[in-house]
C-alpha cells in the first residue's frame, strides 16, 4: 500500500472503501444472517410443501358417522311413546350398510337388513331395506353424540318432519353412541 501525502493514495485503498460501502460495516455478519434467514426458509417453505402435498383425509360420510352400536333413548310409534324399560333394552350396530338389531326391536323396522342414506336432500333421507326386501323410507338427523330417525310404514311416503303424530303410523326414534368402555 502507497503512503501518500495529500491524498495520493486513494487508488490503493479504494477497493477497501468500495468493499465497506458496498456492504457496509458489518456486510459480512450481515451476508452472514442473511444467507441464514435463506436457508430457513427455504426449509420452512420445504416443510410447507411437503405438508400439503400429503393427502387430506377423506371427509367421512354420514354413513362412515354411524357405523358402530347405538343406544335407544326415546321412540314414539303412531303418536305414543315405547316404555322406558323397551327403549333401555333396544340397541342397533351399523356394520358397513348393514344393521341389526342384537337384542329388543319391539319399534324396528326390521331385525336386520341394509341402509341407504342421500346426504343431499332435505331433510337428509334414510332407507331400511329388511331381509325380505320390504323398504320404509325415512329421514334422519345426525347430532353431536346422536341421531334422529322417523320412518313411515312399508309402502306409505316418507315422512318430511321428525315426528310422530297419532294416525301417522311414523317411528321416531332417538339414538345415542354407546359408550365404549
Amino acid at each position: 500500500m502507497e503512503v501518500a501525502r495529500g491524498g495520493a493514495a486513494l487508488p490503493a485503498i479504494a477497493p477497501i472503501l468500495r468493499f465497506r460501502l458496498a456492504f457496509g460495516q458489518t456486510g459480512l455478519q450481515s451476508s452472514g444472517v442473511n444467507m441464514k434467514a435463506r436457508l430457513l426458509m427455504i426449509t420452512g417453505l420445504g416443510l410447507l410443501l411437503a405438508a400439503c402435498s400429503r393427502q387430506a383425509p377423506a371427509p367421512k360420510t354420514d354413513l362412515d358417522r354411524l357405523q358402530g352400536t347405538w343406544n335407544l333413548t326415546l321412540a314414539v310409534k303412531d303418536g305414543k311413546p315405547l316404555p322406558d324399560d323397551k327403549v333401555k333394552q333396544t340397541t342397533i350396530v351399523f356394520e358397513g350398510d348393514t344393521f341389526r338389531f342384537p337384542g329388543s326391536a319391539e319399534y324396528a323396522t326390521s331385525r336386520a337388513g341394509t341402509i341407504k342414506l342421500d346426504e343431499s336432500k332435505t331433510p337428509k333421507e334414510m332407507d331400511a331395506i329388511s331381509a325380505e326386501k320390504e323398504v320404509m323410507l325415512g329421514i334422519y338427523r345426525l347430532e353431536e353424540n346422536g341421531y334422529k330417525v322417523c320412518f313411515a310404514p312399508a309402502g306409505q311416503p316418507r315422512p318430511t318432519e321428525m315426528t310422530s303424530t297419532p294416525g301417522s303410523g311414523y317411528i321416531l326414534q332417538a339414538w345415542e353412541r354407546q359408550n365404549r368402555q
